[in-house]
């Protein structure tokens, strides 16, 4: 898990709306809202969208929001971060949609409703209890929430996953980085390009513009020099770190490493430990 995904600032909390007020903001994260209890009427992009107790909402990154009130209200809120949805892609694939579901690609992106559920219940009960005993501190099981959060979302209405993809289309992520994160993972060309917010020629062609290379070179040789620094300065044997690193078979790194470095790992090893 990469510590990034995980915020500085509160990513689930509950906020009290009091009879009548109206109140603004704007979120950098996708945000889904659960109506607790109360309620009122949400504006997004100048659409007002009615709010009631058990109505969920997932409202697209930078969006100004604004709130008004018929009763006190008390809404769930929670965050989630472009790295955390970008770890959901990277992991999940499509799901099957009927005709029906895969309209969702011509509904307002900019926000979404979602279906009350005893799945999405079990979940707005785990944040509560969560946020109750300030869970916040605790890293693994803050991502493993969030990611609970998408997973639910995203079953219970499977055309969120395009419409994630989409939103990471509209908003795309930068490459270098992404790609700093994510060059050991070994996954296909098309979930890497989904993931980044690419078609795949769109992802292509950019990656070739960033990296003068193809996608098969670049990670090969990032693979190569990250395990050369592993053996050479941690001594570490090439068995210990050839899945972690993308590497199907030790036949092909000992064949990559002499054929890119001139010496072969096992060789490299026992003179970085002689030293």
């Amino acid at each position: 898990m990469k510590n990034k995904m995980i915020p500085d600032y509160p990513i689930m909390y509950k906020m009290n709306f009091t009879n009548g007020r109206l109140m603004k903001f704007q979120f950098d994260d996708f945000l889904f809202l659960y109506v607790y209890s109360g309620e009122g009427t949400m504006c997004v992009s100048g659409i007002n969208h009615p709010l009631s107790k058990g109505c969920g909402w997932i409202l697209a990154r930078n969006e100004h929001i604004s709130f008004h009130t018929k009763s006190f209200m008390q809404v769930v809120h929670i965050h989630i971060s472009e790295e955390a949805v970008t770890e959901y892609l990277l992991r999940a694939t499509s799901p099957a949609m009927t005709d029906a579901e895969n309209e969702v690609e011509n509904e307002d992106i900019n926000v979404m409703t979602v279906t009350n559920h005893v799945l999405l219940q079990g979940l707005i009960s785990g944040i509560e209890a969560g946020v109750d005993n300030n869970f916040r501190a605790n890293q693994p099981l803050t991502y493993l929430k969030i990611q609970e959060c998408i997973n639910v979302l995203t079953y219970l209405r499977p055309g969120l996953h395009n419409w994630f993809s989409r939103m990471n289309s509209l908003q795309r992520i930068n490459l270098k980085d992404f790609m700093e994160c994510h060059y050991q993972d070994n996954l296909p060309l098309e979930q890497l390009a989904q993931a980044s917010g690419r078609s795949l020629s769109t992802f292509r062609r950019d990656f070739l513009k960033v990296f003068g290379t193809t996608l098969g070179k670049w990670l090969l040789t990032k693979r190569l020099e990250e395990a050369y620094v592993l053996i050479k300065e941690k001594k570490i044997k090439p068995s210990e770190f050839l899945l972690d690193l993308g590497f199907e078979s030790f036949s092909h790194f000992s064949h990559s490493f002499k054929a890119y470095f001139g010496i072969q790992p096992s060789i490299l090893l026992k003179e970085s430990i002689v030293k």
